[in-house]
């Protein structure tokens, strides 16, 4: 795998350095209680940056017309793209304990990634867009449930390498396959407790809305990220980038 992205470290709040790790529910009171100001407002300019190609797709979807729906995801899905590397770097360096300011870090995130994340930001909408237009044309539900499976898992290991790795979108959903497949458990875990979330939505109200983006990203991540950080030794590449600045 290449190098982690160097990330200069500035003060702020943070545990000590020995601290061993909760996990589970204790682990996720304490992200929520440490951190859940700056996650909820990468979770909000998420949110933001999707809303004008979820109104698009949805006056596409009225017309029932496939080509119109993917020409309202491409030209209005992109934006989509930097907001979710954001999101996903929030939460990602929450995960990893790591102090800073958190809107110097959004800023310069979001313009180190915003070219390379407009086409897979395109591309992810117009599946989610493809999927939709299935269900309305009454597919069988089987397949839609796993086609959506296999994006959710794709989608959270692809973001999750574009906030933490500088590679070309092909090894990144190269490499997305061979997690998914490699840490077969967690991956599936993380799909469900994302699209269960997906299903509640609209029982939740103003809750799932506020929530919708920010709070199944990070369970999803909670379970993915550290055995992935075990295996490739993340964080000690991303300490040692940082040492290097």
């Amino acid at each position: 795998m290449q190098s982690t992205r160097p990330f200069a470290v500035q003060e702020g709040a943070g545990p000590q350095p020995d601290t061993p790790r909760k996990r589970g529910l204790s682990r996720l009171i304490e992200l929520l209680g440490r951190d859940l100001g700056s996650i909820f407002k990468a979770g909000l300019l998420a949110l933001a940056a999707w809303l004008p190609a979820a109104l698009l797709v949805l006056l596409a979807l009225l017309a029932e017309s496939l080509p119109l729906v993917l020409l309202a995801a491409a030209a209005a899905g992109w934006l989509a793209g930097p907001a979710m590397v954001c999101l996903y770097d929030t939460i990602l360096r929450a995960l990893r304990d790591e102090p800073g300011f958190w809107w110097h870090t959004y800023r310069r995130v979001w313009r180190r990634s915003f070219r390379s994340s407009l086409l897979p930001g395109a591309g992810f909408t117009a599946l989610w867009a493809c999927l939709l237009y299935a269900r309305l044309a009454a597919a069988p539900a089987g397949q839609l449930l796993l086609s959506a499976a296999v994006l959710t898992a794709f989608q959270t290991y692809y973001w999750m390498q574009a906030a933490l790795f500088d590679r070309p979108a092909a090894r990144q959903l190269e490499n997305a396959l061979r997690m998914a497949v490699g840490f077969l458990p967690q991956t599936l875990a993380a799909a469900a407790v994302q699209l269960v979330y997906l299903a509640l939505l609209p029982r939740l109200g103003l809750f799932g809305l506020l929530t919708g983006l920010w709070l199944p990203s990070l369970l999803a991540l909670m379970l993915v990220y550290p055995p992935i950080e075990r295996a490739l030794g993340l964080e000690a590449k991303i300490r040692q980038a940082q040492t290097n600045c």
